[in-house]
């Protein structure tokens, strides 16, 4: 198992190439484009993966919360919420969207809306805990 300061590490290295998305070129070549976008799913999935893995670290490390029945996504989102490391519900969104789009690879219709609302939502949400996480663990 990785310590905090690792995790933390990866989950800052992860969000640095996650925000990337905002500038790809999208090529017209439907092959192409479905490569680039399993990328972009497999790089937000890692990304929101190592976000509920630091906010169980937060709450273990800096608040002292232990009593995980399973430590699964949702039980963190859960707890994290009760210790205002998070303040809004939309990462329970953001879980259901992880679940939701990693069976997606072959759908390119909505490529544009998932990057636009991965790029507006949820990124932002990610810094939130990355900044929270750094003044905490650091």
């Amino acid at each position: 198992m990785a310590d905090y300061s690792t995790r933390l590490e990866a989950f800052r290295d992860s969000l640095e190439s996650l925000v990337k998305i905002e500038s790809i070129d999208w090529p017209n070549d439907s092959d192409v484009k479905g490569f680039i976008w399993c990328g972009v799913i497999a790089k937000y999935s890692i990304t929101f993966d190592l976000s509920w893995k630091l906010m169980k670290d937060i709450l273990i490390q800096y608040h002292k919360v232990s009593d995980f029945a399973k430590g699964s996504p949702k039980e963190v989102l859960q707890k994290s919420y009760e210790a205002d490391i998070i303040n809004d519900h939309t990462w329970a969104k953001m879980l259901e969207d992880r679940n939701t789009i990693s069976h997606q690879y072959k759908n390119l219709e909505d490529v544009d809306e998932w990057c636009r609302k991965i790029t507006a939502q949820y990124i932002p949400l990610f810094n939130e805990l990355l900044k929270y996480g750094g003044d905490r663990l650091s």
